[in-house]
C-alpha cells in the first residue's frame, strides 16, 4: 500500500484555484503529464506538472488577461487548470475535454480516436487509484 501512496501523492493542491474540477482529478492529469516532475519538459516542447505547451500559456495569458509563468510550478498548475476549464466549455463534457488537453483542440478526429483515447483511460485509471487512496472514508 505505501508503494500506492508513494507513486500517487497529494501534493500542490495549495496551488489549485477554485476550480469546477475535483481536486483528484487535477492530481491524476498531474500524475499522468509529469509523474509530479515539477521541471518536465515533453519532447514536443510541454513544461512542467502540467506539461503545457509555450504556445498555449501564451494565448492563455492574453485571452484571460492572466500573467501566469508556465516555469513556476504554482503558474503552471493554474495554466492547465485555466485552459482545462477552457476546454471543457468548449466542448461541454470531461472526456472531450480532456482528449483535447492532451492532442489540443484541433487535432484530426483520427488523433483525438487513438492518442487522446488511450491519454483518457490514463488519467480515468490514475484517478480511480487517487479516488481509491484518498476517499477512503
Amino acid at each position: 500500500m505505501f508503494w500506492l501512496f508513494k507513486n500517487f501523492p497529494y501534493k500542490y493542491t495549495e496551488y489549485f484555484p477554485e476550480t469546477i474540477f475535483d481536486k483528484l482529478l487535477i492530481l491524476s492529469i498531474i500524475k499522468v503529464e509529469s509523474s509530479f516532475i515539477k521541471d518536465a519538459v515533453s519532447p514536443l516542447g510541454a513544461y512542467g506538472l502540467m506539461q503545457v505547451m509555450p504556445q498555449t500559456s501564451e494565448w492563455i495569458n492574453k485571452k484571460f488577461d492572466k500573467n501566469y509563468n508556465l516555469y513556476v510550478p504554482k503558474d503552471n498548475i493554474q495554466l492547465g487548470i485555466k485552459y482545462l476549464e477552457y476546454l471543457y466549455e468548449l466542448n461541454g463534457n470531461l472526456a472531450d475535454a480532456l482528449i483535447g488537453y492532451n492532442t489540443g483542440p484541433h487535432a484530426s478526429k483520427e488523433v483525438k480516436e487513438s492518442a487522446g483515447k488511450r491519454y483518457l483511460k490514463k488519467v480515468y485509471t490514475a484517478y480511480y487509484i487517487y479516488k481509491f487512496l484518498y476517499r477512503g472514508d
